[in-house]
């Protein structure tokens, strides 16, 4: 049997040559790791569209998953300056806009539990 890879689409990078592209699989994982990092959020998906056909200015869409232990919009931020860092320093990728959509809850970490008496 024969593994295939799926790229999708290829991505215009902010190169004034026009011609270097990333895979919006590749670009994605980036994206969800930077998103990662920021405690209380997970992120679920992410997708990648240009803002213009044929532009290198890209809108992120991300799902999240997110704890409830400080509030939304200062995670959002948070996640949105994470993910704008990522694709810029580490992709030299343009981003326009993070569009952000908070689908699930994370539970708290489970209290440790002492062994000792």
């Amino acid at each position: 049997m024969r593994a295939e890879t799926r790229l999708g689409a290829m991505l215009l990078l902010d190169d004034p040559d026009r011609n270097r592209r990333i895979a919006e699989s590749t670009a994605a994982k980036v994206l969800r790791r930077a998103a990662d990092s920021i405690p209380g959020a997970r992120a679920a998906s992410c997708r990648l569209s240009p803002v213009q056909e044929g532009d290198t200015w890209h809108t992120v869409s991300m799902t999240i998953a997110a704890a409830l232990d400080d509030p939304l919009p200062q995670l959002a931020e948070e996640v949105r300056g994470a993910v704008l860092g990522a694709a810029h320093h580490m992709l030299g990728l343009a981003v326009a806009a993070v569009d952000l959509t908070i689908n699930a809850v994370l539970e708290p970490p489970a209290p440790a539990v002492d062994d000792n008496p």
